[in-house]
């Protein structure tokens, strides 16, 4: 370098990897060529002018990189979720299915299809074929079913009713 004051940088921004303020080159315009230097050639400030602007633009590109990611990892997330989710009401539609058709519980992995009405229309199929019975949805099972005869609590049973046992209980034998 020379011993010229005049040479040397005003700001020193080049050295801190920043841009704004160096007096190294002329402004900037929107030409293909590269703009011009203002005085003497220096090629060590060059070499630095280079090595800062490098040094952000691989900042930038990492910012945006991460941001991409984070971006795709939510994009990504949502993705797999609707996808289990999916999954989940497809299982559930099977099970009510083969409930529905009377097919063991055991056997509606045997269900197939992916729209409500091919998974019916499998259940239905796989129903018939295995020769089930549609339950009654009138009666559930383990409900009792009541007796109603006209002279009868609800606790009677008018079939069970034995006097000649109900005799022998009083009379202690």
């Amino acid at each position: 370098m020379s011993d010229d004051p005049t040479t040397e940088p005003v700001n020193d921004s080049a050295d801190t990897g920043g841009t704004a303020g160096s007096n190294t080159t002329a402004p900037s315009t929107t030409t293909d060529k590269a703009p011009k230097w203002e005085g003497d050639f220096d090629p060590d400030k060059a070499a630095r002018l280079v090595a800062n602007l490098r040094e952000e633009l691989a900042g930038v590109k990492s910012k945006l990189k991460t941001r991409e990611d984070a971006e795709k990892n939510d994009l990504q997330k949502a993705t797999e979720r609707g996808e289990s989710l999916a999954h989940e009401l497809n299982e559930l539609r099977r099970k009510d299915a083969a409930r529905d058709y009377g097919i063991p519980a055991s056997l509606a992995k045997f269900i197939i299809g992916d729209s409500p009405d091919e998974i019916t229309a499998s259940a239905k199929a796989l129903a018939d074929e295995l020769g089930a019975v549609k339950p009654d949805t009138d009666s559930l099972p383990g409900r009792p079913k009541p007796r109603l005869k006209p002279g009868h609590g609800t606790g009677d049973d008018a079939s069970g009713f034995d006097p000649v046992a109900v005799a022998k209980a009083a009379r202690g034998y």
